[in-house]
């Protein structure tokens, strides 16, 4: 196999790769084909534009298939998806991997401290809400909407919302939880800030909202939500007969920080690049970092 990265520095080659035309990258014909899978939201869509950055110029054809978390799990089990970038563990994803863990594997923690909290606009008093159990004092709960957008059941969002709801008794305060669809999370949020209204945001680490809005997390103290995660690029079994060696070893050397991959998110939610574009740009702006991976 035609290795891209051998023939150059690993740094070299990905700057190349936001230039050249995609035909000259192209694998040919004989080449193995990776299913690279993904969940269909865009932190996650930005680190698979990096991994499949690294594939192609290994010389790999890849073919990406996005879904939601309760497909996109249950694909990389059957072996329909070789790849998944990525899976939030020990926690958030650790309902949806246990059915699937015996036939994967871990190739590499990309980045750390993936989490989930609840924040609030900072025009919103920090002497009045500082905390989730502050969402019960009668005078935050007057102006507070009742109802709390968050995203579909599935994701370890909203099922540590629902952690959070119980913990914190905001049932009982008259708090309801909704599991909705991205762009309702998001358009109920841009719409509550500007018009500077009291709004509560089921958010994580990272996304891009964090990089572009003045927001203040809010205190959880029952930590119903858990301690942080690592994200890991997964395999199927399947894929350590169609990785060369040495492309395995580069996917293993794949680090980020948790605000690379918010910028790399910000690119595509408000630059408006595409997933792949995202990728392509960081990894131009950052030769250092991804040449630190072929040494990892």
């Amino acid at each position: 196999m035609t290795n891209a990265f051998r023939q150059t520095t690993f740094a070299t080659a990905m700057l190349a790769a936001t230039v050249l035309p995609n035909q000259m990258r192209a694998a040919s014909d004989d080449q193995d084909t990776i299913v690279l899978g993904q969940v269909g939201l865009s932190f996650y869509a930005v680190v698979g534009g990096v991994v499949q950055e690294v594939l192609e110029q290994e010389g790999y054809t890849v073919d990406v298939v996005e879904g939601p978390h309760d497909e996109i799990f249950p694909q990389l089990g059957a072996g329909d998806v070789d790849m998944l970038a990525a899976a939030w563990l020990p926690s958030a994803h650790g309902t949806l991997y246990e059915p699937v863990e015996d036939v994967t594997f871990e190739i590499a923690p990309i980045y750390e401290e993936a989490k989930f909290f609840w924040a609030v606009p900072s025009y919103i008093p920090e002497s009045v809400l500082s905390s989730v159990a502050d969402l019960t004092k009668p005078k935050v709960a007057a102006i507070m909407p009742n109802t709390i957008i968050s995203l579909p059941e599935a994701t370890g969002l909203t099922t540590g919302a629902r952690r959070v709801m119980e913990a914190y008794g905001l049932e009982d305060a008259g708090y309801e939880l909704i599991a909705a669809e991205p762009s309702e999370w998001l358009d109920t949020f841009r719409t509550a800030v500007e018009k500077k209204e009291w709004v509560v945001l089921p958010l994580w680490q990272p996304q891009w909202i964090n990089a572009v809005y003045d927001i203040r997390p809010l205190t959880e103290p029952k930590n119903a939500y858990g301690d942080p995660d690592t994200a890991y690029l997964i395999g199927h079994e399947q894929l350590r007969d169609k990785l060369s060696a040495e492309t395995m070893q580069l996917l293993q050397g794949i680090r980020f920080d948790v605000a690379d991959v918010t910028e790399m998110d910000r690119l595509m939610n408000v630059d408006g690049m595409s997933a792949r574009e995202a990728a392509q740009s960081w990894m131009a702006a950052n030769t250092d970092i991804v040449e630190s991976w072929s040494t990892n």
